[in-house]
């Protein structure tokens, strides 16, 4: 039992590690397309403590209006598809695809009309999972920097060379990275001298109660 005792206080005066996460987001800015956008994050500051994991997030966001206009003397079918890849380069690399419009197959448009196929706002993201051998490429006093570039691209058929379509877009471009790591930081303040001297007491009386029993 005594043992057990002295094990408790040594526990309580010891000094542990904390597990922390930390983040930083470069934020989404629209604009026309195409573009080409730089995005800087903080690097892992190695002096908070040892870092076990990085998560980057990419997201994206597509802004988009369509009319399709015959200008035919006949009816025409006509099918249409939009879709806005985002490029992302820099220590990683993936790419996030945001699909605009699709009519999902041939729809009739009569002589002289003009189909109006929205707008569009739309957001994808994903996640990707630092290995840990490119760990250092995220670890400095420097920026991490990213570039991002977009590529808009239509496909259509039908209409008889007799179709106007007409497009407006703006994408933007976004980062997070968050970083998971052990805080080298005591856990537990240094015992007030009051409080080693109560502990001491504590383990004082332990000692006589055996004597007692014994």
């Amino acid at each position: 039992m005594k043992k057990t005792a002295f094990a408790i206080a040594l526990a309580t005066l010891g000094f542990g590690a904390n597990a922390a996460v930390i983040s930083f987001e470069a934020p989404l800015n629209l604009q026309v397309t195409e573009i080409n956008q730089t995005l800087t994050l903080n690097k892992f500051d190695s002096g908070l403590g040892t870092l076990e994991a990085v998560t980057v997030e990419f997201f994206g966001q597509g802004v988009s209006g369509v009319t399709i206009q015959n200008t035919a003397a006949q009816d025409q079918s006509f099918r249409f598809s939009s879709v806005l890849d985002l490029v992302f380069t820099g220590p990683l690399a993936d790419v996030v695809s945001i699909e605009l419009f699709n009519t999902n197959g041939f729809i009739s448009i009569g002589s002289g009309n003009t189909v109006d196929l929205g707008q569009v706002d739309i957001s994808e993201s994903l996640s990707l999972n630092v290995a840990a051998n490119l760990f250092t490429n995220f670890i400095g006093s420097d920026l991490l920097t990213f570039q991002c570039e977009s590529f808009v691209t239509n496909s259509q058929s039908g209409g008889g060379g007799n179709v106007i379509v007409t497009q407006n877009t703006q994408a933007g471009c976004g980062a997070k990275v968050t970083y998971s790591y052990t805080d080298n930081t005591p856990t537990n303040p240094v015992p007030e001298p009051g409080s080693l001297a109560l502990l001491g007491l504590g383990l004082a009386g332990l000692g006589a109660l055996r004597r007692k029993k014994a």
